[in-house]
């Protein structure tokens, strides 16, 4: 009999380590949570109209009256994702033109998109 008492003291260790197990699967979820919301894409900046070439600029003027004025959950990897307008408002879409192989935009927005450093650097002087 003397040997059943040392068995009670386990029980309140093992009593503890359930409530210390508490509080980690309590935290355990909220990391998971945050990695299962997908985050968006940020939008990519939209040059200053200093930084266009006039050329670029009308070019781009005139895609976008033929642009398809996509959605967001319209877009596909054969579409031009250049964003246009304001994303708090109701006239935002994209442009939604068909992309060039391997870029993100339709041919006129790679032009204003993708510019050389140099390029950029004489236009602001």
């Amino acid at each position: 009999p003397p040997r059943a008492e040392p068995a009670p003291p386990p029980r309140p260790a093992a009593a503890e380590r359930p409530a210390a197990a508490a509080p980690v699967s309590n935290v355990t979820p909220l990391p998971l949570r945050k990695a299962i919301v997908p985050a968006g894409q940020p939008l990519p900046p939209q040059p200053s109209l200093n930084e266009i070439s006039p050329e670029a600029l009308a070019s781009v003027r005139e895609v976008e009256k033929r642009a398809k004025k996509l959605t967001l959950m319209e877009l596909t990897e054969r579409t031009c994702k250049w964003p246009i307008g304001d994303p708090a408002t109701e006239d935002f879409w994209f442009c939604g033109l068909p992309s060039l192989p391997g870029k993100p935009y339709c041919e006129a927005h790679v032009g204003v998109a993708f510019q050389p450093m140099s390029a950029r650097r004489d236009r602001r002087r």
